[in-house]
């Protein structure tokens, strides 16, 4: 019986990109500088207020990160990310997380009594994308058109 893989096929760790690392090496005016790593994770006070309370729910039904991430078919770490407030969540997926601790979002949101100001009103605040945009701030006009 044939084999599945080919022997001709190339070696597929030869097209894998390599990891990424730390921080990278750019090239400027012959000089070699290091640019900030873009990936690294950072948390603000609305990602670190849902995950204390997600926690609290989590803890209150008595299950592990394990369990509540099998029970929601996420990954633990990802659950762990999201309690640390080190990730944002999609509503589907607090959905989901809520409909496995048995609340509303509503409820899992309740602590949640910030809200975050865009880059534009906090110049020192993190920006949230790399890629964001910058659009022209338009002026109240005075008539409707």
């Amino acid at each position: 019986m044939p084999s599945a893989i080919s022997p001709t096929r190339s070696n597929a760790k030869s097209r894998l990109k390599p990891a990424k690392t730390d921080t990278v090496a750019v090239a400027v005016s012959g000089t070699e500088a290091k640019a900030p790593d873009i990936t690294k994770r950072t948390s603000n006070a609305v990602s670190v207020a849902l995950g204390k309370s997600l926690k609290a729910f989590r803890i209150a039904r008595d299950l592990s990160q394990e369990q509540l991430a099998g029970e929601a078919e996420l990954d633990r770490t990802y659950i762990s990310l999201a309690e640390r407030g080190l990730t944002n969540p999609t509503i589907l997926t607090l959905s989901t997380i809520c409909f496995c601790l048995k609340i509303s979002l509503s409820e899992l949101l309740e602590p949640v009594k910030e809200n975050l100001k865009p880059s534009w009103a906090d110049p020192d605040a993190v920006r949230r994308r790399q890629n964001q945009a910058s659009p022209d701030r338009i002026e109240k006009r005075t008539r409707l058109r």
